[in-house]
């Protein structure tokens, strides 16, 4: 007769290989991560510019629709490094306004945005 056996006992823990594809999936999940916020942070700084320059507009429109429509003009302004490029084509009863705002993008490039609107007279 042999010896009595027992039944293997089952051990606790992980496989060195369960544990390498564990890092690898969790590597690139935060590599995921790390890339979507560089590019949401870019995303947002962009969307600040463009809601500076569509304030810098809306306050060149409310200076032109203050102003009596014989003495409406073109023009331009620089301040703070925001450039304003305002034309004025005159319609029967309004005026047809654009305004160009140039500006420095979060990249340190020069962005111009483009708003147009119609004045009543």
């Amino acid at each position: 007769m042999g010896y009595p056996t027992t039944p293997p006992t089952p051990r606790a823990g992980f496989t060195l290989i369960e544990l390498v594809v564990a890092l690898t999936i969790f590597s690139v999940g935060l590599l995921a991560m790390a890339a979507t916020a560089s590019a949401i942070s870019q995303m947002l700084a962009g969307s600040e510019s463009k809601a500076l320059a569509a304030s810098v507009a809306e306050t060149r429109f409310e200076r032109i629709a203050g102003t009596a429509c014989a003495n409406r003009t073109s023009g331009t302004a620089t301040i703070r490094g925001i450039t304003e490029t305002w034309t004025r084509f005159p319609l029967a009863r309004a005026d047809d306004v654009t305004v160009a705002v140039t500006f420095l993008s979060s990249h340190h490039l020069s962005r111009t945005e483009i708003f147009r609107s119609y004045i009543p007279c």
